[in-house]
């Protein structure tokens, strides 16, 4: 379940309320950049105390600019390759994101890496490159919104990443996408629970299933949410995304 750090904290509080009450569990804030979030004193912090007393597991993704510094449960950092690769990407970003990860002291820094058209190749060759430097990976694929630059894999370099990056999941390299989620994102073939998912967006609006609900088309063959896949594969209790859960979260 998301929340957007966009919201001022009086709706974050009724947000994270209405998502506990509807069975949500497990909550990530996103933004934007949650790390500069405020209302008035308040600050992503409190929002993490607050949802720490709700949920059994609080996490936050970051660009890593900032530095990192919060009780949340897990700290994903968004990665998008090499240093090059990256920082053609989003800027000369990538040593600074490495240093501030050098210098927390938090124990569950994650690297999150969407693949796309213009990084595929270049992502097993960041998965090695991340050994030692933070706690897991995991990826997803780059989704074709309306709205943006189309950076859609083609089904055959999609294959192939994926073989690569299974060969170097068998290897010992920390990602944390089961094996079993990895090969079924080859074709999609996963049964979607998406009742299981729910965003909080900044406006304040609530999605409840498809991330992609109100954002634009939904096609099906185009998914690359691995977290969607795992949470629905958990759901139909294979123990390779249950596994996937429990070291993503440390329960």
């Amino acid at each position: 379940m998301a929340v957007a750090a966009a919201l001022v904290a009086e709706e974050a509080d009724v947000h994270l309320e209405d998502l506990h009450r509807a069975g949500a569990r497990l909550v990530i804030f996103e933004g934007g950049e949650p790390f500069l979030w405020r209302d008035g004193e308040r600050t992503v912090e409190d929002l993490v105390r607050a949802a720490r007393g709700r949920f059994y597991a609080v996490g936050i993704t970051t660009n890593g600019t900032l530095p990192i510094r919060t009780s949340a449960d897990r700290v994903w950092v968004s990665i998008d390759g090499p240093r090059e690769v990256h920082d053609a990407y989003r800027g000369r970003t990538y040593d600074r994101i490495v240093e501030n990860i050098v210098a927390s002291q938090h124990p569950g820094i994650l690297a999150n890496v969407t693949i796309n058209r213009l990084n595929w190749e270049r992502i097993p060759e960041l998965v090695v490159d991340l050994r030692g430097l933070v706690r897991g990976i995991t990826v997803q694929f780059a989704y074709p919104y309306a709205d943006s630059v189309d950076l859609t894999v083609a089904p055959e370099a999609r294959a192939r990443v994926l073989d690569e990056l299974m060969d170097l999941k068998r290897q010992g390299y920390p990602l944390l996408d089961s094996a079993g989620v990895l090969h079924r994102l080859k074709d999609n073939s996963w049964r979607c629970h998406d009742w299981l998912i729910a965003n909080v967006e900044p406006d304040g609006r609530v999605n409840c299933g498809c991330y992609l609900k109100g954002r634009g088309t939904v096609d099906c063959r185009l998914c690359g949410f691995a977290a969607h896949a795992e949470l629905s594969r958990a759901y139909d209790w294979d123990p390779g995304a249950i596994l996937c859960g429990r070291r993503v979260f440390g329960f």
